[in-house]
């Protein structure tokens, strides 16, 4: 063993991949562990936001002493829950402990085993800590709230969507993913119903500031000042950047710093992409939001890639680091001078937990097309056809993205993609938010 892992690596390192899941919610990651762990006997099960808690900063020490009252290590089911996962999947896990410096002769068949272990390991030491219950708690006023605490509302995420299949990018040298969703039930001409509903609970999350509460703004006051974004001149892909904001807080706890559509005491359109601050307990990146949605695949993702080159060449020739990307005047117009300060500080780069080469979250919208017959045939016949073409899809985003990533030398950066084909990208795109705030 060359390093340890914690529990919120742990939980990033398998969320895409447990068998029984129903999507792929850190919250509900986090519960599947606790009830294979304590062979099902863990109850009552911690609400939802204490599960998220849990991923975003560790399994308390009351929790984990619980688990091991529970069981023991020889008794869990934990390992024959890991021996579920798929041999590829596990061969990716296998990889990326590798990678990741976790163990240096790790293969596709001890992970199970090793998984086990670490998981222990972490029980292990969150039962052993010293009870800091008489130690002063932090409101939700401290520049905690602005770093700590998701603000998106994904209760509905496992409703709306369906995750086909979740790879890596083997040119990427530093963490990536790359996300295949379809929309719910996964049969076309897609239904959005659900994804209108997801979208219109995250509108006001969307638009308002860091440090602002949303009880303090009206939906209606945030429809206007996303209406007046769609009027600013900025190129119209509104519902994109609204997802990238979703898939991001909601799959990598991703925190946005600010968006381009921002309200504080004041209402105004930002002339830059999104920032989001991810932190997995040991390392914290700085990640650049952007989105396209395209009637073409292909065009989407050159389009999308064409984002990313523009915002490198507009700043230098030189490599682009992570603090580059940040407007401090518009963290400190947010929750005030001190907890901006608060953040800029985290920000500085150091040796051990700053990531300094910026990061990229990205969310590619684009038409679903196929010479596959989806109508003569069953629901389930056809939602295997569906499921198989955005696989293929995956497969060629994944070729595409790598040669352009290789040609700007991005290898160092972090990318976390999604996929999302719609029936109709462009058209059905600006449909949802016409129906929504009425542009």
């Amino acid at each position: 063993m060359v390093k340890k892992a914690n529990f919120i690596y742990l939980i990033d390192l398998i969320n895409p991949y447990l068998p029984d899941a129903t999507g792929t919610s850190k919250e509900e990651t986090v519960r599947l562990i606790i009830t294979h762990a304590s062979n099902g006997k863990y109850a009552p099960m911690p609400a939802p936001s204490t599960l998220n808690g849990f991923a975003a900063t560790g399994i308390s020490r009351a929790a984990a002493k619980k688990i091991l009252k529970l069981t023991n290590k020889e008794t869990s089911s934990l390992e024959e829950y890991f021996s579920q996962i798929g041999e590829d999947q596990l061969t990716r896990i296998a990889n990326k402990l590798k990678k990741d410096g976790i163990s240096t002769d790790v293969y596709r068949g001890r992970v199970p085993a090793l998984l086990v272990k670490l998981f222990n390991d972490v029980f292990d030491k969150a039962a052993s800590r010293k009870n800091k219950r008489k130690q002063k708690i932090p409101t939700q006023k401290s520049e905690d709230k602005i770093t700590s605490v998701k603000s998106v509302s994904d209760e509905m995420f496992a409703s709306v969507f369906h995750q086909v299949n979740v790879s890596e990018m083997n040119v990427v040298k530093n963490r990536n993913l790359i996300h295949a969703f379809v929309l719910k039930p996964e049969l076309l001409p897609f239904s959005y119903k659900n994804l209108r509903e997801l979208v219109l609970s995250n509108i006001t999350n969307y638009a308002v500031a860091r440090g602002v509460e949303k009880t303090d703004v009206s939906g209606l006051k945030a429809g206007r000042v996303l209406r007046n974004y769609e009027k600013s001149g900025v190129p119209s892909n509104l519902l994109g950047e609204l997802l990238t904001y979703v898939f991001l807080e909601h799959e990598e706890n991703a925190l946005k710093l600010y968006t381009r559509a921002e309200i504080s005491e004041t209402s105004r359109t930002i002339d830059s992409e999104g920032i989001y601050l991810k932190s997995d307990g040991e390392k914290t990146q700085l990640i650049l939001g952007a989105s396209q949605l395209n009637n073409n695949l292909k065009n989407a993702v050159d389009n999308v890639v064409g984002k990313l080159s523009k915002f490198r060449n507009n700043q230098s020739d030189e490599m682009v680091l992570a603090t580059d990307i940040v407007d401090t005047t518009i963290l400190n117009a947010q929750p005030g001078e001190e907890k901006s300060q608060a953040i800029i500080q985290s920000m500085i780069p150091n040796e051990s937990d700053f990531e300094e080469v910026v990061s990229y979250g990205l969310f590619i919208g684009y038409q679903f097309k196929t010479e596959q017959d989806l109508d003569n045939c069953t629901q389930e016949e056809a939602k295997k056809r569906c499921r198989q073409v955005v696989n293929n899809d995956l497969h060629q985003a994944i070729s595409q993205l790598g040669r352009a990533i290789q040609q700007h030398h991005w290898q160092k950066s972090s990318f976390y993609v999604y996929l999302l084909p719609f029936t109709k990208a462009e058209e059905d795109s600006h449909s949802i938010m016409e129906d929504l705030i009425g542009v």
